[in-house]
C-alpha cells in the first residue's frame, strides 16, 4: 500500500499515527465542550464575587479565593466554577491534580510547613462527595488543624 502512495514507509507510519492522534484529540475536545454545555444548562455560572459569597458560609474568604483561582483555569467561559460542582464528573479535573498538586500548593501558598503533606494532613471524610464546596472545607479544616 505504501508503494502505491509513493512515499517511504516511515512517513506513511508517521502520518497514520499523527492522523490517529488528531482524531483522538478532536473527539476529546468535542466531548469536553459537550460536557461544559450540559453543565451550563444544568446550573448558573456565578461570577467571582458570587462564588466567594456562596462559599463564605463554609470557609474563610482567603480559602475561597484560593479555590477560585485554582479552579478557574479548568473551566471554559461562559461556564464558571460553582461550589456544588463535582471536581471530576462536572469540572473534568484529573484526580491526580487534586491530590498531588493542589494540596501541597495550598500548603505552600498559605505559608504552612511543607512537610505537612501527606503525613500530617487530615484524610478526606468518606461521607463527602468530591465537590468544590467540600474540597474548600477540607482545605479549611487542614489549615485550622495544622496552620
Amino acid at each position: 500500500m505504501v508503494e502505491l502512495l509513493g512515499m517511504p514507509a516511515w512517513l506513511a507510519g508517521t502520518l497514520f499515527v499523527g492522523a490517529g492522534l488528531a482524531i483522538w484529540f478532536a473527539v476529546g475536545f468535542l466531548a469536553l465542550r459537550r460536557a461544559y454545555k450540559r453543565l451550563a444548562d444544568k446550573r448558573p455560572s456565578p461570577d467571582h464575587e458570587t462564588f466567594l459569597e456562596m462559599l463564605g458560609t463554609d470557609v474563610d474568604r482567603e480559602v475561597a479565593e484560593w479555590v477560585w483561582e485554582t479552579l478557574i483555569c479548568y473551566y471554559q467561559p461562559p461556564v464558571m466554577p460553582h461550589p456544588d460542582d463535582h471536581l471530576i464528573d462536572d469540572a473534568k479535573i484529573d484526580g491526580d491534580d487534586i491530590n498531588m498538586d493542589w494540596i501541597p500548593r495550598f500548603i505552600a501558598e498559605m505559608g504552612m510547613e511543607p512537610g505537612l503533606w501527606p503525613k500530617a494532613w487530615p484524610g478526606w471524610p468518606q461521607e463527602w462527595d468530591l465537590k468544590v464546596r467540600n474540597f474548600a472545607r477540607h482545605l479549611q479544616h487542614g489549615r485550622e488543624l495544622l496552620g
